[in-house]
Order: C-alpha cells, then sequence, then structure tokens
C-alpha cells in the first residue's frame, strides 16, 4: 500500500506541475522570458518528500509534456525550460543535502536563480550572440529572487499543511 501511495502522490505532483506550466504559459509577462515558476513548487516539494530521482523526474515530466501540450516541443522555449528545471533541481538538491542552513525560502531563491542563470547562457550563447549576459541579466537576476520568494513561500505553505501525511515518503 504504500507503493501505491507514493506513486499516486507523485501523479498528483506531476499533474499538477504540467497543469500549473501550462496554465501560466497562457498568461502575458511584462518581460519576455520572465515567468512566476509556480509549477516548481511540486519540484521542491518532491525534493523534500521523495527525494532526487523522483524530483528530476517530476521536472523532465513537467518541461516535455507541458511544452508538447502547448506546442513548442524543440522550440528555444522548450531548450530553456527543460535545461533550467534539469540544473535548477540539481542545485536545489545539493543545498537541501548539504549541511548548510537553508530554509525553503532559501532553497527556492537559489532554484529560480540557477534556472535564470542557465537560461540566460543559453540565450546570449546560442539564441542572441550578439547580446551582453551581463547587460541583460539583472532585471532577469532581480525577477528570480521575487518569484523565487513567492515559489518557496508557497511552497512552505504547502510543505506544512501537508508534512504529517509525508512521513512514510521522506527519504
Amino acid at each position: 500500500m504504500q507503493s501505491l501511495n507514493r506513486i499516486a502522490f507523485l501523479s498528483v505532483f506531476t499533474a499538477a506541475s504540467i497543469v500549473i506550466f501550462v496554465v501560466e504559459s497562457l498568461f502575458p509577462t511584462p518581460i519576455p522570458g520572465i515567468r512566476l515558476g509556480l509549477a516548481n513548487i511540486f519540484i521542491l516539494l518532491a525534493l523534500i518528500f521523495f527525494g532526487f530521482k523522483e524530483a528530476f523526474l517530476i521536472g523532465i515530466l513537467k518541461s516535455i509534456t507541458g511544452s508538447l501540450i502547448l506546442g513548442r516541443l524543440f522550440a528555444p522555449a522548450f531548450i530553456f525550460s527543460l535545461s533550467g528545471t534539469v540544473l535548477s533541481t540539481f542545485a536545489m538538491w545539493i543545498i537541501l543535502k548539504s549541511k548548510l542552513p537553508f530554509s525553503l525560502l532559501g532553497v527556492s531563491i537559489l532554484g529560480a536563480e540557477v534556472h535564470t542563470i542557465v537560461q540566460l547562457l543559453l540565450a546570449t550563447t546560442i539564441f542572441l550572440p550578439n547580446v551582453s549576459f551581463f547587460y541583460i541579466s539583472p532585471i532577469f537576476i532581480l525577477s528570480s529572487i521575487i518569484t523565487g520568494s513567492l515559489t518557496g513561500f508557497l511552497a512552505y505553505l504547502v510543505y506544512s499543511k501537508t508534512k504529517r501525511r509525508f512521513k512514510f515518503c521522506i527519504n
């Protein structure tokens, strides 16, 4: 039964992440490339409740399935999403496993920053080689602090309300 519960919760986390990713993509943004990243709440929670492999899988499925639904599979937005998700999930996992005193909010901000820096590096080296990374990075890095804070705060709210239900999953 424990294994079925684990699969059920991972399925819910994955589905919620994909739905939020798609819905969030439908809203216009003031600056292209800046999004709230609320789908990452479930990646962060999966890191805490289940572990790296599960969170990584949720992130990959979110990027692939969400891009497929939006008709953006293998487009630049997909490449940005996938690469940012992979490296930010890895960075958040490293911080969570370290003995450094990071709160959930701090881990989320770190993940948002890594995600943004990866996307900016990709954009300025592959897609926009004439644009300077240092010229465009301040607004994106500032926005990722804000969005990472919001995501971390919401992840903390969900975590604090559900942590007792996930005792069987915690690594």
